[in-house]
């Protein structure tokens, strides 16, 4: 018994020592590269779940009266500065359907995800349904990503409302072609590329002339994991293989996370020398806990933290809080309204922000 016992008690103050370290590295990912060290990152990934885990064993703790709940709360203490990007606690109404009014910019940016051809839900109406819900929000601006190449002529024909679009389509892991996409009511004045080396994805930007104010917006699709959850934890269930699909999946993040890192060195080394305001966004296939987020949004500002509310997701995953997908703006602009709509088209939602002037009025 008493055998029993210290192998229990081993076992026990180890979990706890990892949940605490775990946690605690997860805090480095967003400083450290991924290039040098990935390991990061991984935690980077575990941040909500790690919050959730110290604070159970802290209340466990201080319900039997053991003082090693201090060990939870000093690591929990730093979540506090990073928590704000995941969950925001304002009310208020999302007003979505609701038109920008007078100087006001709406922008959308949704992964639509080949508009369904990847899943049995790919019918006539997927991406009419597209077109009608952004319809009814009526934004400025648009930005799709992986949109099917073969559907930009149904594109131009279902959004009769945007007449300016500034298409980059690119090859879909070595064979399919997909485009990266941002659609505009007002004129644009100039496109162009950022191509990332390797790649299948890519960065466009589109100067675009908003209420007498060029506008400069990046929408950015960066690497993918190109992971299926759900098959994944189904092999790991089973007892032949599982060693290779750790090892497949474990390959996956850590090239996904190194590809990222470059891409958005890249990208945000350009927004530091645009000659206008910039709104930043699109499918980043990051949490808010990375290297990726951070360095992507800089000195800006992240429109959820501004105006949204709740702990929402724009992947359909089972995980809460699982945002990927982000709008960023700088000083020039004050977001008013962000919301995330789950319309069902994608295996992402789409990601809406409100807009009106920011107290740093850029002047013609």
């Amino acid at each position: 018994m008493k055998t029993i016992r210290r192998i229990t008690v081993w076992i026990l103050k180890t979990g706890i020592l990892l949940a605490a370290v775990s946690l605690a590295m997860s805090y480095f990912a967003r400083y450290v590269h991924p290039a040098g060290t990935w390991l990061f990152a991984f935690f980077g990934l575990l941040f909500p779940q790690l919050v959730v885990l110290n604070l159970l064993l802290a209340v466990l703790w201080i319900i039997i009266k053991r003082k090693i709940f201090w060990l939870h709360l000093a690591v929990i203490l730093p979540s506090f500065f990073f928590l704000p990007a995941y969950v925001q606690w304002r009310g208020g109404s999302d007003k979505a359907g609701q038109p920008a009014q007078g100087d006001e910019i709406k922008i959308i940016t949704y992964n639509v995800h080949l508009f369904g051809i990847n899943t049995a839900a790919r019918t006539l109406q997927t991406l009419p349904g597209i077109a009608a819900f952004i319809g009814k929000e009526a934004p400025d601006i648009v930005c799709l990503q992986e949109a099917a190449v073969f559907d930009t002529a149904a594109v131009s024909r279902l959004f009769p409302d945007y007449p300016y679009i500034h298409f980059r389509p690119r090859r879909l892991f070595g064979k399919a072609w997909f485009i990266t996409a941002t659609l505009s009511r007002h004129p644009i004045l100039n496109r162009e590329v950022i191509v990332f080396p390797n790649s299948g994805n890519v960065c466009i930007y589109t100067d675009i002339a908003v209420h007498g104010q060029t506008v400069r917006v990046y929408n950015n699709h960066l690497e993918s994991t190109r992971l299926n959850l759900a098959m994944s934890f189904s092999r790991l269930k089973e007892d032949t293989g599982r060693n290779e699909e750790i090892k497949r999946v474990t390959v996956r993040l850590r090239d996904a996370f190194k590809k990222r890192a470059a891409q958005v060195d890249t990208v945000a080394a350009h927004i530091a020398s645009s000659p206008y305001p910039v709104l930043v966004c699109g499918d980043f296939n990051d949490l808010p806990m990375s290297y990726t987020y951070r360095k992507m949004k800089g000195r800006r500002h992240d429109a959820f933290m501004t105006a949204g509310s709740g702990m929402p997701s724009s992947f359909r995953s089972a995980l809460p809080a699982f945002r990927i997908d982000y709008i960023f703006n700088d000083d020039y602009f004050k977001a008013t309204r962000f919301y995330i709509p789950k319309v069902r088209y994608s295996d992402h939602y789409p990601a809406v922000a409100v807009f009106t002037n920011g107290e740093l009025r850029m002047e013609n």
